[in-house]
């Protein structure tokens, strides 16, 4: 009976593709591509070209922008907001 070759955690766990954002399993593609020692897998080959041109551009790393208040007051405000839009209209207020 033949052995199956062990397979580590880190293949079998989805990665994201740092080009488009999405998860691709890397035990299931052959779009890699390697850069200062690191495997990076991709979902589509147009993803890979990309990254292979500039890897910089997708490596950096930008703070998320926060649209603003967060949490439960946030909520309330995004709430009151749509109740506005919803009773008085979206537009600017009208004159006479």
């Amino acid at each position: 009976m033949a052995r199956l070759a062990t397979t580590t955690k880190a293949m079998t766990e989805a990665v994201i593709d740092p080009v488009c954002g999405m998860k691709v399993v890397p035990m299931t593609t052959n779009l890699v591509a390697s850069y200062q020692g690191r495997d990076y897998y991709f979902c589509a080959e147009a993803c890979r070209r990309a990254f292979e041109k500039k890897p910089e551009k997708y490596l950096k790393r930008t703070p998320v922008k926060i649209k603003g208040p967060q949490g439960w007051w946030g909520r309330y405000l995004e709430r009151m907001a749509r109740t506005n839009r919803e009773h008085f209209g979206g537009g600017q207020p009208s004159c006479h």
